[in-house]
């Protein structure tokens, strides 16, 4: 077996299509073919079912895939090594989230030696297929109680594990001078007679956190969001300078701090919450990786004492 068929064949996995392999390949249609009609010779198995509009995996090519794909990594893991020269790069992707733009700064000002960072930001179902192909190796999200299964149900069938590094309050955050700052605590249904700017809706929609609380479940009605953007950027200048608020998780209070917002607890959501990482099963982290993740945990650590 070679590299070059589990290249050809994960190809063919990412684009259901020989012919689109090919073209990512930079090479014909038959020699495509020819390759993985080769490795499936040597496998003894179907790795492809054809289909007039392409292809898709067979039981036994979806078991084969995700081994196929960390000796890819670590293949490529060994090339990076035989460079003295390599310098450590972590490809992260996330939630939008000032709270992680904050925590990479932080690390890299903290950093002796030499470092290369990629970073995006999209919604989840996007980040679930970037970490399955191998695009980035980390990708944080918040994932709330009640939907913890139909993520799990997401993640299997891309061979991608949940691992947790906090549990959190969904939390209201105000100004200074809006009339609730101050306040500990909001009754779910006191919502309703705010306005708000939100994030993007991802999979994990506000009023999909908030549908197992008896007294926004009942209702049908949404949060009046007058203004809904995907930059985390424009979120907090609104908050700093309207009466607009913002409904989100807490779990980094340096990020608050600074801009001096009200943290409000909605009842019955105090602890729902999960941060954490998608990684792939059993693909190995580089030392950058596992550094940056150690730097995260304690950082965490830190702010929760500080709370």
């Amino acid at each position: 077996m070679e590299l070059r068929q589990l290249n050809c064949f994960l190809a063919c996995a990412r684009n259901h299509s020989l012919t689109l392999a090919a073209e990512e390949l930079y090479t014909t249609q038959p020699h495509v073919s020819m390759v993985i009609k080769s490795l499936e010779q040597e496998l003894g198995t179907a790795l492809f079912i054809r289909k007039s509009k392409g292809v898709e995996l067979t039981e036994a090519g979806k078991r084969i895939y995700s081994y196929a794909v960390n000796a890819v990594r670590n293949a490529e893991a060994i090339s990076a090594l035989s460079s003295q020269n390599e310098v450590p790069l972590l490809r992260i992707v996330s939630n939008s989230s000032s709270h992680m733009t904050l925590l990479l700064t932080h690390y890299y000002l903290q950093q002796k030696e030499e470092l290369q960072i990629e970073y995006r930001e999209c919604g989840i179902e996007e980040m679930i297929e970037r970490v399955s192909d191998g695009v980035d190796d980390l990708g944080f999200l918040f994932v709330p109680d009640n939907r913890k299964s139909v993520l799990r149900h997401m993640l299997e069938r891309r061979f991608l594990e949940f691992v947790p590094l906090l549990t959190t309050d969904l939390v209201l955050y105000v100004r200074k001078e809006h009339p609730l700052y101050g306040r500990k605590t909001i009754a779910p249904e006191e919502l309703f007679d705010l306005k708000f700017i939100q994030l993007d809706d991802d999979f994990f929609s506000v009023e999909a956190m908030l549908e197992d609380v008896s007294a926004f479940g009942k209702t049908c009605r949404y949060l009046p969001k007058v203004v809904t953007t995907n930059s985390s950027s424009l979120m907090i200048r609104m908050l700093e300078n309207s009466d607009l608020c913002n409904v989100g998780s807490y779990w980094l209070s340096e990020m608050y701090r600074q801009n001096d917002f009200g943290r409000i607890r909605i009842e019955g959501l105090e602890q729902k919450i999960r941060f954490g990482y998608l990684k792939y099963q059993g693909r190995p982290l580089i030392p950058g990786l596992l550094s940056f993740l150690d730097f995260l945990e304690g950082a965490l650590e830190k702010d929760h004492k500080m709370t």
